[in-house]
């Protein structure tokens, strides 16, 4: 069994990371975690299908997989499925949230998390301090 690290567009949800950014993530994250990588995978700018990533786990069969990201799972709800279909023994690590887990409900669990993070408003941190953040956090618990 093997690991393999994964690279996708630049795009990723809110962030903005290039390919040689992402692979430096991944193996600090590898690194910390005491994984060794084995595989490189750069998936097709513009594509969050993981397509690559599924074939080639059908010749290596990958035991873990680390992504930057759950922003770079796939959207699509049929590509998604077919992901977990066929890496359902898979152990995802995500390196810039910390979660690690494997199976359709922690897959799932992960893509609920980033749609809800999507939908959520951004602060222009260009027009506050972070004295202005921390008083609208105060109110936010204040709401409660």
């Amino acid at each position: 069994m093997s690991t393999a690290t994964v690279t996708t567009d630049i795009n990723i949800g809110p962030f903005k990371i290039p390919s040689n950014g992402q692979n430096m993530i991944m193996n600090n994250y590898a690194q910390r975690n005491n994984i060794k990588v084995e595989f490189v995978i750069p998936e097709p700018m513009m594509s969050n299908r993981l397509a690559t990533t599924k074939w080639c786990h059908k010749d290596y069969k990958f035991s873990k997989i680390i992504l930057c990201s759950i922003y770079q799972l796939p959207k699509e709800k049929m590509i998604l499925d077919e992901l977990i279909i066929d890496m359902q023994d898979v152990e995802f690590h995500f390196a810039l949230e910390g979660l690690s887990g494997k199976g359709k409900d922690f897959i799932f669990k992960c893509v609920r998390e980033a749609e809800i993070f999507e939908k959520a408003s951004k602060i222009d941190a260009k027009q506050h301090n972070w004295l202005d953040l921390f008083v609208k956090f105060q109110n936010s618990l204040d709401d409660k």
